[in-house]
């Protein structure tokens, strides 16, 4: 068996009812060309559709989501990892690995969170968004 297959697989049985679902843009270069110099506060999600921490991180984005309707004022955009993982943009953008959460607002960091798959600093991250 695959790897990815594999992992794919385990998250999917992990996680009871399936995965949860919140509301983001699918990263393409004219969806980024598009939001990175509007006013709009950005949280892109490089995340891989095999990645068990990147799995928990969106079930935990999809709960702040339902717990905090503040949240929906925020754009979210998934970056898909194994696609513009050796990119330019992440590497203009310092993105190391998977499973970052990157705030961007004006075309400017305001913060990020790299592998930290707990409620705590994904909430802490979506309030600071909040508040650029």
């Amino acid at each position: 068996m695959h790897r990815r297959t594999f992992l794919l697989t385990a998250s999917a049985l992990a996680v009871p009812g399936g995965a949860i679902a919140y509301p983001a843009q699918t990263f393409t270069p004219a969806v980024w060309r598009d939001l990175r110099e509007t006013n709009q506060t950005l949280v892109m999600n490089f995340r891989a559709a095999w990645s068990l921490t990147c799995q928990i991180k969106a079930d935990l984005i999809a709960e702040a989501l339902a717990d905090t309707p503040a949240y929906a004022n925020l754009t979210f955009v998934d970056v898909d990892w194994d696609t513009f993982g050796p990119s330019q943009m992440t590497q203009r953008l310092k993105v190391e690995r998977r499973s970052t959460l990157l705030v961007m607002k004006n075309g400017t960091e305001v913060t990020r969170l790299v592998n930290e798959p707990y409620a705590r600093p994904v909430r802490a991250l979506l309030d600071a968004a909040l508040a650029a």
